[in-house]
């Protein structure tokens, strides 16, 4: 059963809910007084609840019982390149199902420009959407657009070790990688490049910043697949 998400904590047993939750529930569910609703609040919590009241424009909802989910570890990020059309959000809902904690959008040298339709506003509707479908206890982090430069700063700065998903096809696999002793439990943040790839110089500064290149496939891979291919081998490794 799809999960509704909703600001609650485990202190809470009875409260309103308005506004495009209530909007879900009642008018494209057509949720009625008794029924019962999973509810996420993104931070852990996934309860079970009932209607208890329903208005013109809000419902009360009484939690029956609710249980608090842990954070996997190791975690798993993803720093990826603007894409055209609808693929970043492709990207943010397909990474929120499989459970990515951190997400940081890139402007790089061949990445498209910021616009309407990959904001941080919607990527975070992306997110909202895929763990109401999924029934994700966690939300990601999806932090600000930044160059890849800042991005690096900050991924570290939270304790991901990057590692670069190349299209250049190096020898070592990233099952191989994390295999070794060098990212064995380690946090780590796949960056993905756009679709043209990285350019010359970007990959210069992942030579000088000693970035460990790996290669996903055996083909060349679009950047929306490499980012789902990349992450689902890092959480299926780390629960090896």
């Amino acid at each position: 059963m799809p999960s509704f998400y909703i600001d609650f904590n485990e202190v809470m047993t009875t409260f309103e809910v308005m506004g495009e939750e209530y909007h879900h529930i009642a008018n494209v569910f057509r949720h009625k007084i008794g029924d019962i609703l999973a509810l996420t609040n993104g931070k852990g919590l996934i309860a079970n609840a009932s209607i208890t009241a329903i208005s013109k424009k809000s419902l009360t909802i009484k939690i029956n019982d609710c249980h608090f989910t842990p954070q996997t570890s190791p975690k798993v990020a993803c720093a990826f390149s603007l894409l055209k059309g609808k693929n970043d959000l492709l990207i943010v809902e397909k990474l929120t199902e499989l459970g990515v904690q951190d997400l940081f959008p890139m402007q790089t040298e061949y990445s498209v420009k910021l616009s309407k339709e990959n904001t941080i506003t919607k990527m975070m509707s992306a997110a909202i959407s895929a763990i109401k479908q999924c029934n994700n206890p966690y939300l990601p982090n999806i932090h600000t657009i930044l160059g890849l430069e800042q991005a690096l700063k900050i991924m570290r700065e939270k304790g991901y070790k990057p590692l670069l998903a190349s299209e250049k096809q190096p020898d070592k696999s990233l099952c191989e990688l994390l295999a070794s002793d060098d990212f064995s439990n380690k946090d780590i943040c796949m960056i993905i490049g756009p679709e043209g790839g990285f350019s010359d110089k970007e990959f210069e500064f992942f030579d000088k910043d000693q970035i460990q290149q790996v290669t996903l496939h055996h083909n060349i891979l679009r950047a929306e697949t490499a980012a789902i291919c990349a992450v689902s081998q890092a959480w299926a490794f780390s629960k090896m």
